[in-house]
């Protein structure tokens, strides 16, 4: 029975860590014989384990590729020191572990625009440079690079990468796949799948003001519909200084920015711009959706009913308003909420809702807009680089997501629950279209400014649209398959 016992607990404590951080020679990275602080691991993290083996780099230099120039997504893979900010804590001890583990010496590398990325990496492999280990870079960059040649692995050329972990997008896998080759993905580490999450926020003090029903119960009951929330918008819409005329300094239903908030009911209904086929290639989902084209109706009608403000701008260009109690609800990603922390009144966090009812419980979807994943230059090691990504998605997921989600749902020091709650369903059904994201520029930019126009042009659109898309798909299909996946 003893050694039963102690089995199991030999069991437990291999379990509870990615990995063990006390392995390989203590030389390796800055500082190494001091290790990070606060390394408690929460009951929770028994789930996550990589499974790798133990590797030894002996003090080699790995250097990840960023930039600079994004205010809307973590951007900063390589945190230098503990400052007592949570979130950037979190990474800098995730980082600390997995330098420890492997030996190794973490750098980065930041140049000022992210649209120099691509041209970086072509020019590293073309001249057979191993400058990077891995690189942060747009997702429609990516597929482009994919397209015109072999300069970064695609997921399945990463011998220590394992996809059906948790700590990996399980949506993404086949969301982000092209004739059933991933190029890209998105790990823990990668907060950008985080970071552009679309979701609702709304003013629980007027909502309470105006007697509305809770917004939470009605999600729970698979009751959360577009024309529910319409309605309830309707109702907080007030000409402040009764001037007879609707400004900035009137309030609204709705606040937001046309990209981030319209295309975002049809990912919450799943719909793609671009679909795939069963070969699991792209075409173009638009013409003949007659549920894609309900959506859009609907949405142009309110969109011309008053009830909202909608403008071009940053996605927090409407918080100045939504904070001063002008607007019900306001547009909103996991990244941007981070700015409404000193709100006066308490907002809540609620999904885009849905064309027509639920079942009861039946989860609501979020939008994942864009997405900055890493690749691997095929100049770098891709052993080492892949047992890197493997390990520093386990430890994010363990150490960074817990810290993100409070910086998200933390108001006026009080861990709004219920938000949480919704966060972990949207979280967890995340919906990425590759005509939103590698190809919005004739996906969704087509569609997302059409809804202030005078007229409902999006069957005109469509049509116009159609050779432009095809052809466009086109190229893509043939340089995936003369590349041969």
């Amino acid at each position: 029975m003893k050694k039963a016992i102690c089995v199991a607990l030999a069991l437990i404590f291999l379990l509870v860590s990615c990995g063990d951080p006390g392995k390989g020679d203590s030389s390796g990275g800055p500082e190494a014989s001091e290790a990070p602080e606060n390394l408690e691991e929460p009951a929770e993290n028994i789930l996550y384990a990589d499974d790798l083996p133990e590797m030894d780099f002996g003090g080699e230099k790995f250097v990840m590729l960023s930039f600079t120039n994004l205010d809307t997504a973590h951007i900063n893979l390589l945190i230098e020191e503990q400052t007592g900010e949570v979130a950037d804590d979190s990474i800098y001890l995730a980082n600390r572990l997995v330098q420890d583990r492997f030996n190794l010496e973490f750098g980065q590398t930041l140049t000022a625009d992210y649209n120099s990325i691509p041209g970086l990496v072509k020019n590293t492999v073309r001249s057979g440079d191993s400058a990077y280990d891995y690189v942060l870079i747009a997702d429609r960059h990516a597929m482009d690079l994919a397209m015109e040649g072999k300069y970064f692995y695609n997921m399945a050329e990463l011998p220590y990468v394992d996809l059906s972990k948790a700590y990996w997008d399980q949506s993404a896998k086949t969301d982000m796949s092209i004739g059933n080759v991933l190029y890209f993905t998105y790990g823990a580490n990668m907060l950008s799948s985080y970071d552009f999450v679309c979701f609702l926020v709304f003013n629980k003090q007027l909502a309470l003001d105006l007697g509305l029903e809770s917004i939470y119960g009605l999600v729970r009951d698979g009751k959360w519909t577009i024309d529910k929330m319409y309605q309830m918008a309707s109702e907080a819409v007030l000409d402040v200084d009764g001037d007879g005329k609707m400004a900035k300094n009137d309030r609204y239903g709705v606040l937001c920015t046309p990209n981030f908030y319209y295309p975002s009911f049809w990912g919450a209904e799943r719909i793609p711009i671009i679909g795939k086929d069963n070969d699991d290639l792209p075409y173009f989902n638009v013409p003949g959706n007659e549920k894609l084209f309900t959506l859009f109706d609907k949405l142009y009608d309110y969109a011309q009913s008053g009830i909202e403000l909608c403008e071009w701008g940053s996605p927090t260009d409407a918080f100045p308003m939504f904070t001063s109690g002008l607007g019900l609800f306001a547009n909103a990603t996991m990244f941007t909420v981070q700015n409404l922390r000193n709100m006066e009144v308490d907002y809540g966090i609620v999904p885009y809702p849905s064309l027509h009812e639920k079942n009861p419980g039946e989860p609501y979807s979020a939008r994942l807009c864009t997405g900055l994943p890493v690749i691997v230059p095929i100049t770098a090691d891709p052993g080492r680089a892949s047992a890197v990504l493997e390990a520093l998605a386990c430890e994010y997921q363990k150490r960074v997501i817990p810290s993100y989600y409070d910086l998200a749902v933390q108001t006026k020091s009080t861990r709004d629950e219920e938000s949480v709650e919704m966060l972990d369903m949207l979280l967890s059904n995340r919906f990425t279209d590759l005509g939103d994201t590698v190809w919005l520029s004739v996906g969704r930019a087509q569609y997302e400014g059409l809804f202030a126009n005078k007229k409902n042009t999006f069957v005109s659109v469509t049509e116009k649209a159609e050779n432009k898309v095809a052809a466009t798909l086109e190229k893509a299909i043939e340089a995936f398959q003369s590349a041969g996946g």
